[in-house]
């Protein structure tokens, strides 16, 4: 179980003619836990229903706690949408990589547009990329225990001097020991390179190539793909980043 704080899992919407439909689930509800156990995000949330017998905590609109307990098919759906896919948070980026999307972004947009999420749930569910920097032991070893595969990885190089440049983050130089781990763990990434000339172009863009290829092995591989990709700048970039635009030949 994660340090986080946990929270109560906010009901968005309930599909008709579901369980939860019928058990008077309404939008603004919450749900608390299941067979005792207080779900941490959507994973959780999948993983609990899968029982034939549930018995369900429930905070309704009225602030009152309610107690169901429901018989289901094996892996029938509950019907309950959340507000977000995470109930204790979003685990954010701990890096400063100059090239950041979110940094280059023009003032005064939606606030979501700012956020710098590396979570590795939000990577599994819906294909975003990560760094692997901010993980602690104990979320490694969730990835290992519900076989969360494939994970779309930021890599960049795997040269450590330059991945640490990139990332401004000393953490960042483990990237191939990172892999290893996948490796070893049976489990499975995408892999990306975004490309800044100058940096990790030219002789460390072969390296970082050749390095991420050792992982694939038709049979079973480690790493299933590598998209590389050129830096993009924006004219709201932060200054002095060191970083310039890739031209073409």
């Amino acid at each position: 179980m994660s340090d986080r704080a946990l929270r109560p899992a906010i009901v968005a919407a309930v599909e008709p003619g579901s369980i939860a439909a019928e058990l008077g689930f309404e939008p603004g509800g919450a749900l608390v836990a299941i067979n005792g156990d207080r779900p941490r995000d959507l994973i959780d949330y999948r993983f609990l229903c899968t029982e034939e017998y549930l018995t369900l905590e429930v905070l309704g609109k009225d602030g009152q706690t309610y107690v169901l307990e429901i018989e289901k098919d094996i892996d029938e759906d509950l019907g309950l949408v959340f507000t977000t896919a995470l109930f204790d948070g979003l685990m954010q980026c701990n890096n400063r990589c100059p090239f950041c999307f979110i940094d280059q972004q023009p003032p005064g947009k939606r606030e979501s547009l700012y956020v710098k999420d590396d979570d590795y749930r939000l990577s599994f569910l819906y294909g975003s990329y990560i760094t692997l920097t901010n993980l602690l032991s104990s979320e490694w070893q969730r990835i290992a225990q519900l076989r969360l595969s494939p994970l779309y990885v930021s890599v960049h190089a795997t040269v450590p001097r330059i991945r640490q440049r990139l990332l401004k983050n000393p953490r960042a130089g483990e990237i191939l020991q990172q892999i290893r781990w996948f490796q070893e763990q049976r489990l499975q990434l995408h892999a990306q390179v975004v490309v800044c000339p100058g940096i990790h172009d030219g002789e460390c863009l072969e390296q970082t190539l050749r390095d991420l290829a050792q992982f694939y092995n038709p049979e079973e591989p480690t790493v299933l793909s590598v998209a590389v990709v050129p830096v993009g700048l924006t004219r709201f970039r932060p200054p002095e980043d060191e970083l310039i635009p890739v031209s073409h030949p």
